[in-house]
């Protein structure tokens, strides 16, 4: 049987200072997973806008590979 997983995000997205926080990630190891891919953004309203993480996704990313 497959197991079920649950995980509870307290927020649906979170800033790049905030989740560096979290993660204890530096800023760099951020910006190369960024680049490639692995961290799901929340569409930019432009250029200069923040960067937020949806922090759903990410779960779910995270929950995947360590089963």
């Amino acid at each position: 049987t497959m197991a079920s997983i649950q995980i509870a995000v307290d927020a649906p997205f979170c800033s790049k200072k905030e989740f560096l926080r979290r993660t204890g990630w530096s800023s760099a190891s951020f910006d190369r997973a960024l680049a490639k891919g692995d961290i799901p953004i929340l569409p930019k309203e432009g250029s200069r806008s923040s960067v937020l993480v949806n922090m759903v996704k990410f779960a779910q990313k995270m929950a995947e590979q360590s089963v």
